[in-house]
């Protein structure tokens, strides 16, 4: 697995993409697991995730894990 980072708010972000599908992705944050979705084309928090992450800092990790 490779670390990835992503850039948001002069900080960067390390993380490990742990799954992805076209409206799906699963990435491990410092520990904490996150899965994304894509809703009517924005990607939002999953719903029963164990912590949310803001929409700026989702957007930055998509950008990353885009070819």
């Amino acid at each position: 697995m490779t670390k990835l980072e992503a850039h948001f708010e002069n900080r960067i972000y390390f993380f490990i993409v742990k799954n992805k599908s076209s409206d799906e992705v699963s990435i491990d944050m410092y520990g904490t697991p996150y899965t994304f979705i894509k809703k009517a084309g924005k990607w939002e928090n999953r719903t029963g995730n164990k912590m949310n992450m803001v929409s700026g800092l989702i957007d930055a990790v998509i950008a990353t894990t885009q070819p």
